[in-house]
């Protein structure tokens, strides 16, 4: 009787310390850096940030395979990874290639980068305009159309922005400073919202323009992230984009299985409850 009531309780206590609840689970996050290409930042030092971000995350619970690769590669792995809110990311460095978006807007519907978003996965962009494309190749359109949002702008050099009392706690590495393309997020219509400004132009969630930030697609929970969209500053791109899918987007998207003791102290729910 006494091994069967020691037998009885190591199996408790193996189903209580080897049990998590996930929630909303999800695969884990492959991530595309693509640096082959950029506009407003050199290309080494567009590399350099690259390969700090991927030294902040490759190996981080949550995190699958983390790549940097080239044109050649970049068609096959974003169709291989369109799959519905799969949260996949690719990081631009203010290029998308016409491999995945056609040049000068060739494709305005329909697009390997727009079904990868569309499915619910993000693109994110430092330096240049989101999507405006080497040289100007795609201009506004690139943005209008991967959004659908006839008419939306990132103008504005030299934008001051505040970091929010939520960057404070998930970016530590931001500081206030000065934007070029700010999200104009005066412009989202009722698909789109801000979930989350890092830095706004009036210091909180409720301002008119942002960078970084994430904007968040409501039917498809797909997500565009922007991080320092400057003119050849020296801005700590890599790391800020890290810390931003290290300590918010992971458990976001559900990618995570956090125990309650362990998790940041904003979350969506509380951002969303407070605008």
């Amino acid at each position: 009787m006494k091994n069967l009531i020691m037998a009885i309780g190591l199996l408790l206590v193996l189903g209580v310390s080897t049990f998590t609840p996930t929630g909303n689970a999800v695969e884990k996050v492959d991530i595309f850096v693509y640096t082959e290409t950029v506009q407003w930042i050199a290309q080494g030092q567009a590399q350099e940030e690259a390969d700090e971000f991927i030294k902040e995350v490759d190996g981080q619970p949550g995190i699958g395979d983390v790549v940097n690769l080239g044109s050649k590669d970049i068609a096959d792995w974003t169709k291989d990874h369109t799959v519905k809110e799969g949260h996949h990311i690719i990081v631009l460095f203010g290029d998308i290639h016409p491999e995945i978006y056609p040049a000068a807007n060739a494709k305005k519907d329909g697009s390997i980068a727009e079904e990868f978003l569309d499915a619910g996965n993000t693109f994110t962009n430092s330096a240049d305009y989101f999507f405006w494309g080497l040289a100007g190749r795609n201009e506004e359109g690139g943005l209008q159309n991967m959004m659908d949002i006839p008419g939306i702008v990132q103008w504005d050099d030299n934008t001051q922005m505040s970091v929010t009392k939520e960057g404070k706690k998930i970016t530590p590495s931001l500081k206030d400073y000065a934007t070029d393309r700010p999200f104009h997020t005066d412009q989202l219509d009722n698909k789109w919202e801000v979930e989350l400004a890092l830095a706004s132009d009036s210091g909180d969630q409720k301002g008119d323009r942002c960078d970084p930030c994430i904007i968040r697609n409501v039917n498809t929970d797909a997500r565009l992230i922007q991080v320092y969209q400057t003119n050849g500053q020296k801005d700590p791109k890599g790391k800020v984009l890290a810390e931003i899918i290290l300590n918010y987007y992971l458990e976001t998207v559900g990618a995570l299985a956090v125990e309650p003791e362990k998790k940041l102290p904003i979350t969506w729910g509380e951002i969303k409850s407070r605008r």
